[in-house]
């Protein structure tokens, strides 16, 4: 079970593909919370406006004219001044890393292009860093983990000579020290069940997630950094084990610099129209007729804030 660590400064955080979706809508929709986020092979906040259909076509194979990044930060706008997700004003001290492989075949680079376009309109010049030149296929890039880094194929974690996740560690966070061996008793599985009401595979929701912490952050003596990582989709417990959490490349730049990474963990559910487990950046989780699914209210939304709310120690107490 989780409860309040010692935690220092704000949290950050990244994802994959789906999860790099849903990393962008937590960001923007708690833009007070959070200071940063590193993002792998996803498009800009709203970018499927709710339906399936734009999902596939528009945020994934750049069809019907790719992401409408002009609608998309109107509507971000427009959902500031419903007070439904923080002011983007807090985003403009923010520091995010863009990276997409120049052979991905999933979500097309042009994709992840919208999103630093997105971002371009609320960050300062020199606060987006991205990388697009890497030819890997659909996955996050590591050091030396995962599938051949040009090829297609499960667990979407890219054997590439390029350490995706420190780079973008390094963006958000500023110089840190160097990569050290992660500690393989430091990986928890945690109950995320508290942190949501009702069945979890009815949203999707696994009834367990993972939290890296390093051995100096487990006594609370130390303070520490708090991040959140989301897994893509086909990359959840049944696909894959605890491979994102494991091997994503997070936790070896967590436990030199004293960094809680968290790892959410998404179910499938075919009923939904989710069957590879994907992270909600589609409205699969909402109401007939509401769309809910990137703004607070958002029910995958609350759940992971709740989980920061609760390792900061900022959890309304029940």
């Amino acid at each position: 079970k989780l409860s309040a660590l010692n935690i220092v400064g704000a949290p950050t955080l990244s994802g994959l593909s789906a999860g790099g979706f849903m990393a962008v809508q937590m960001h923007v929709a708690h833009s007070a919370t959070f200071n940063g986020s590193a993002i792998y092979a996803a498009g800009p906040y709203f970018c499927a406006e709710g339906s399936f259909s734009f999902a596939e076509e528009k945020c994934m194979y750049y069809l019907m004219g790719g992401p409408d990044t002009s609608k998309l930060i109107s509507y971000t706008d427009k959902q500031v001044s419903a007070k439904t997700i923080d002011d983007t004003a807090n985003l403009k001290d923010d520091k995010v890393f863009i990276y997409s492989g120049s052979k991905d075949s999933v979500v097309d680079p042009k994709v992840v292009h919208a999103l630093e376009d997105y971002y371009n309109n609320y960050l300062p010049q020199g606060n987006v860093v991205s990388n697009f030149k890497l030819a890997s296929q659909h996955c996050i890039p590591t050091l030396n983990y995962g599938e051949t880094c040009g090829k297609l194929s499960s667990p979407y974690i890219g054997d590439c000579a390029y350490d995706g996740a420190g780079t973008g560690l390094q963006q958000m966070l500023g110089t840190l020290n160097k990569a050290t061996s992660a500690v393989a008793a430091n990986l928890f599985t945690f109950d995320q069940t508290p942190f949501f009401s009702g069945a979890g595979k009815d949203i999707c929701l696994s009834d367990t997630g993972y939290i890296y912490i390093p051995t100096a952050c487990q006594n609370g003596a130390s303070a520490c950094r708090l991040h959140m990582s989301f897994h893509g989709c086909s990359q959840e417990q049944a696909s894959i084990g605890s491979d994102y959490a494991n091997h994503a490349g997070f936790n070896t730049w967590a436990e030199a610099n004293n960094i809680v990474v968290v790892y959410p963990y998404a179910v499938a559910n075919q009923k939904l129209g989710n069957p590879n487990a994907c992270f909600d950046w589609w409205g699969y989780t909402d109401p007939s007729g509401e769309v809910n699914y990137t703004l607070q209210s958002g029910v995958q939304i609350k759940f992971a804030k709740s989980i920061v709310d609760t390792l900061i120690g900022t959890a309304a107490q029940k």
